[in-house]
């Protein structure tokens, strides 16, 4: 994941790849309407519009290829692929107050789809490089128009890169890296002149409307909704551990940072000690956040929303989408009661709140399984379910999560450092540190972004360097000491 504002893109021939937008006046009404993720996520841009804040709400991926780039082959593999994915022929139109203020979805008719590819010139700045793929994503991705998708290279003799950046309604994370594999082989069977052997993948939009039948069957008094509100009425929002130094209300210049956790032998290690709990590896990196947040910021109670994936079913495996959800979890971080040793191998209690590995890991495991339940619940819908619940502090709000995923099993993901693939993200505002954990094959490490405060700029590095330490010595001892907060 790479900021793109970080790009420095060696000199070449930038070209697009273009899809008339004309196609869209023959597109129809849905009678399937967005999922509420795109829902929300549709209301949140708007919100930002209104406030006249810039927000790059698309996500994107950037890699190479050898050689120099058949632009003809590229745009027949990039034809070839949307076709295979019926949610990138959606777009959204919002109803008039008068008209309900709903959110329609239209498709387009795949019969019009056609891409072209259009020199741009030839540029030797990186810096003009990144500006000119910033101003095409910026411009070429919103939810409200056709296609809300771009691609673009730079071409080179040697290797050509190329950038795609679709709006967030119709990606997540996993999906625009999904891209990687399926374009590839689409593009090296169209140069090769032969058909690529691709597995069948599901419609999002299919899985919306089951989304959808599937939530209407939810009422207040639903056990999957008394969950969520017990969650909301038990504490206070899920927020970073730390000061931030932000005002209610206000939105700040986002700020991006990386580090490594683990190199693969301690991402193995760590793994083992999970399992030797009973616990995954989501358990486990929850329970090293709810330590260094007790820790440092003295939160006894670990509080998060967690991203769950929702390709329940082998057709969505490798669909293009937006499938994931947030689930709130919950677990004492410090027994209750009096403190102290817990067994003879916990040496010296003295700087220790009294909680070991095993207490942490259990509360860690039993609330992501139980808050894994809640995966086809969204936050949204037990919003219209019950008046006066406010799950986000205000329509632009991007709530604070934590999200964990085992990229290896991503086709294609052990050719991602030789192809230099990465993702790509784009400027914008935050209030918040949500967190993603990501695992790799050579290593697992944290991204976040965050509000470019004083404060903040001093304790989020601080707050992941103390994660990568507990996390660290967990996979070297196999144990872990919860210490008292200050320490």
């Amino acid at each position: 994941m790479t900021p793109i504002a970080e790009l420095t893109p060696a000199p070449g021939e930038l070209v697009t790849f273009q899809v008339p937008a004309s196609a869209s006046a023959t597109s129809a009404v849905s009678p399937v309407p967005p999922s509420y993720v795109q829902e929300n996520h549709v209301r949140r841009l708007l919100a930002h519009r209104a406030a006249g804040r810039a927000q790059s709400a698309w996500v994107g991926i950037m890699y190479d290829v050898p050689g120099r780039l058949d632009t003809g082959a590229l745009a027949s593999a990039l034809r070839a692929w949307v076709l295979r994915h019926p949610t990138l022929l959606s777009w959204f139109s919002v109803q008039s107050v008068q008209d309900g203020g709903g959110i329609l979805r239209h498709v387009v008719d795949p019969a019009g789809v056609s891409v072209e590819a259009a020199s741009a010139g030839a540029y030797d700045s990186p810096a003009a490089i990144r500006d000119w793929l910033l101003e095409l994503f910026d411009t070429g991705t919103d939810p409200l128009d056709w296609p809300p998708f771009v691609v673009g290279a730079v071409v080179r003799d040697d290797v050509s890169t190329v950038y795609y950046a679709v709006d967030h309604c119709h990606s997540d994370g996993l999906s625009a890296l999904l891209v990687f594999a399926e374009l590839r082989a689409l593009y090296e069977a169209a140069v090769a002149g032969t058909v690529a052997e691709l597995p069948e993948t599901g419609s999002y939009v299919d899985f919306c409307a089951l989304e959808r039948e599937r939530s209407a069957l939810l009422t207040a008094d639903s056990p999957e909704v008394r969950r969520w509100l017990e969650f909301f009425r038990a504490g206070p929002p899920p927020t970073f551990p730390l000061d931030l130094g932000t005002e209610p209300g206000a939105a700040y210049p986002k700020l991006s940072l990386s580090l490594d956790l683990l190199d693969a032998a301690e991402t193995d290690a760590f793994a083992k000690v999970c399992r030797t709990h009973g616990a995954g590896f989501s358990a486990g990196v929850l329970a090293a956040l709810g330590i260094s947040g007790y820790e440092l910021g003295g939160h006894d109670t670990y509080r998060a929303l967690s991203v769950v994936h929702t390709r329940d079913e082998p057709r969505w495996l490798l669909s293009q989408g937006w499938f994931i959800n947030l689930v709130p979890v919950e677990f004492p971080v410090v027994p209750v009661g009096p403190v102290g040793p817990v067994g003879p191998e916990a040496g010296d209690a003295a700087g220790s709140a009294g909680g070991g590995l095993a207490e942490v890991l259990t509360g860690a495991r039993t609330a992501f399984a139980r808050a894994r339940e809640l995966a086809g619940v969204s936050p949204v819908r037990v919003a219209e379910l019950v008046p006066g619940l406010a799950v986000q502090p205000g329509a632009g709000a991007v709530l604070p999560m934590v999200s964990y995923v085992d990229l290896r099993h991503a086709p294609g993901s052990q050719d991602w450092a030789e192809a230099n693939c990465h993702g790509l993200a784009g400027p914008g505002t935050s209030t918040d540190v949500p967190i993603w954990v990501n695992r790799l094959w050579d290593r697992t490490y944290v991204k976040v972004t965050y509000p470019d405060t004083a404060a903040a700029r001093a304790n989020v590095p601080r707050f992941l360097e103390r994660l990568r330490d507990v996390l660290r010595e967990i996979a070297r001892t196999g144990e872990y000491r919860v210490r008292a907060t200050g320490d």
